[in-house]
């Protein structure tokens, strides 16, 4: 299964500026996953028992620390309205 990548729209949405070669490295780089994603899934997983990690041994104290200012918080966001981060409308 070939799928499309279109670089462009991907930058877009990061906020990111490519250079030609840097998309045509980029779309390389996404078509190499894509094809390793693909062979995951012909891989016979039916016999393998599923991990199981302790979470408890990775889980920190839980303590309070400094947050955002408004300044911080809000600094890079496209658009702000009322303190809060305005989006497009999405249905």
């Amino acid at each position: 299964m070939t799928q499309s990548i279109d670089i462009e729209k991907l930058a877009k949405l990061s906020r990111l500026t490519l250079s030609e070669a840097e998309a045509a490295q980029a779309k390389g780089r996404l078509q190499e996953l894509l094809k390793l994603m693909e062979n995951l899934k012909e891989l016979n997983l039916k016999d393998v028992q599923p991990m199981v990690a302790d979470a408890a041994s990775s889980l920190r104290e839980d303590s309070p620390v400094q947050g955002f200012s408004y300044e911080q918080a809000f600094m890079n966001a496209p658009q702000e309205e009322n303190h809060c981060f305005a989006i497009p409308k999405v249905i």
